[in-house]
């Protein structure tokens, strides 16, 4: 099972890439009628990358839910598989239920912020490379709301370089979420597929509500799966976010990580008990 986990990951990184190399590509053709003509320079290629990001007008839905089952399977798998067979024996007599823990953790983290950087980056080169040069700007906060109503920052460059972070540290939470729900989980089958579950459901309890509400869009953005993963990405109902991307960001990562540190802990009592 730990070779079919691992040549899951592998296959399932091969095609999630080429996914991305297609959307990067479609988004590239439709971009290809506002190149800048002449000794003209312009910031488009900021402008597809973001297209290409969640809720961009060239989002690639199939990759986005096939990143919600890779970002946590590639840290946290082989933790998983340990945990459901005989050998997690073995492994706790050694080194401990609050190592193992730890190390599983850490490991699901920076596993889905590097499947989260690679992604990013490589767009940044896809665009480069076969589009248009980046070039950044400093341009007006109003202007740069038309096309992403979270945006951070009037500089392009800090505003790109934050978003890549962002996202990433955010993927990272909702992995290790993803980790402390599979301790409970007693199929490896299912784990693989935890991910995605969770991450839509997670969608869809905050669309399902009343989002003329002020109450509940302020509510429901506080721990909405793409202020987290997304960030500034999102608004909803077309309305512009009732709070800070910012500190919806830190508020959503609190919230999902406070969730998991409880199941963790639900979990290691029982093993201790």
């Amino acid at each position: 099972m730990l070779k079919r986990t691992k040549i899951f990951s592998v296959v399932t990184m091969i095609f999630y890439l080429s996914l991305i190399t297609w959307g990067a590509f479609a988004g590239i053709r439709d971009y290809q009628g506002i190149l800048p003509s002449g000794n003209r320079v312009s910031d488009v290629s900021i402008n597809l990358f973001f297209a290409l990001q969640p809720k961009g007008v060239d989002e690639n839905i199939i990759a986005a839910v096939i990143m919600m089952a890779l970002a946590p399977v590639l840290g946290s798998g082989l933790f998983i598989y340990l945990k459901n067979n005989n050998m997690f024996s073995a492994v706790q007599q050694r080194i401990g239920y609050k190592s193992f823990l730890k190390k599983g953790v850490v490991t699901t983290f920076f596993g889905a912020m590097s499947v989260s950087l690679i992604t990013n980056l490589y767009q940044i080169g896809l665009i480069n490379w076969f589009y248009y040069p980046f070039v950044f700007k400093t341009i007006p906060r109003k202007l740069a709301q038309g096309y992403r109503p979270g945006y951070f920052s009037p500089n392009e460059l800090f505003d790109l370089i934050l978003y890549i972070i962002l996202a990433a540290i955010g993927w990272g939470v909702f992995a290790v979420l993803v980790f402390s729900v599979g301790l409970f989980v007693r199929k490896n089958a299912l784990y693989l597929i935890l991910g995605p579950v969770l991450g839509l459901a997670l969608v869809l309890l905050a669309v399902l509500g009343n989002m003329n509400s002020l109450i509940w869009r302020t509510f429901a953005f506080s721990w909405f799966f793409y202020t987290l993963t997304a960030p500034g990405q999102y608004t909803f109902a077309g309305q512009l976010p009732p709070i800070n991307s910012l500190v919806a960001f830190f508020i959503a990562a609190i919230i999902y990580l406070v969730i998991a540190a409880s199941l963790i802990k639900i979990w290691y009592k029982r093993k201790q008990g």
